[in-house]
């Protein structure tokens, strides 16, 4: 990471982070600005939004902590076991990155997300079978109208697995149901299945909406 991005108006970001988080959401930071020259701009940290490193032994009474004060909470972690994801947003987190070294980018949009309010796609509408995305009508089943409903209601926070599965009703127990669900909604309403915009994944989490920015959103000012 190049010195510029550290010397980002850095101290007023709210949270706890461990050493690499900070230094991820320092490049995100400096991707959102638009940084050029050490010169900082167009991007205001949410008022509202706290950052806490799941890495932390205290994370989860840290999260609830801030919920429960009324901010919304990304969590980072550049890696984390399942658990520790489901235990963030059991907690109240609305975001969670993980799998890996964070990618600034990815992180960038989260954070605009949150700072835009468009967790959602603009124009998504669900009315009855029928789901209206971006002026195009799809015809949905039932089921997958109510996982539509699950995911909509939820405004861009994970939906998990358990929560889907309960629409097969008590009897249902495998995941696959889900799996295959999701496959199908993809196949009617992405433009690209194998990059899904809309309809996104957390490993071992569940789904969630995302508002449908093509893959490598937002750019990357030089």
């Amino acid at each position: 990471m190049q010195d510029r991005a550290s010397n980002f108006f850095w101290a007023d970001v709210p949270g706890r982070l461990t050493e690499d988080d900070t230094e991820e959401l320092r490049a995100a930071l400096a991707i959102l600005s638009g940084l050029s020259g050490g010169e900082a701009g167009g991007f205001d940290w949410p008022d509202d939004v706290v950052s806490i490193s799941a890495g932390l032994d205290d994370f989860q009474s840290e999260i609830g902590r801030y919920v429960a004060s009324g901010k919304r909470v990304v969590v980072l972690a550049g890696r984390a076991h399942a658990a520790r994801r489901q235990a963030a947003l059991a907690a109240g987190a609305d975001e969670f990155l993980s799998t890996g070294p964070i990618e600034p980018t990815e992180l960038a949009a989260r954070l605009r997300w949150l700072n835009t309010g468009s967790s959602l796609p603009p124009s998504i509408r669900l009315d009855g079978t029928v789901l209206t995305l971006d002026g195009t009508d799809h015809a949905l089943t039932e089921r997958e109208a109510q996982i539509m409903a699950l995911l909509i209601a939820a405004k861009g926070r994970f939906v998990p697995h358990e929560d889907l599965l309960a629409l097969w009703g008590r009897h249902a127990h495998d995941a696959q149901y889900v799996r295959v669900a999701i496959r199908a909604l993809r196949r009617r309403i992405e433009p690209e299945r194998d990059m899904p915009r809309y309809l996104l994944s957390e490993p071992a989490i569940g789904y969630r909406l995302g508002p449908g920015h093509a893959p490598g959103w937002p750019p990357v000012t030089p």
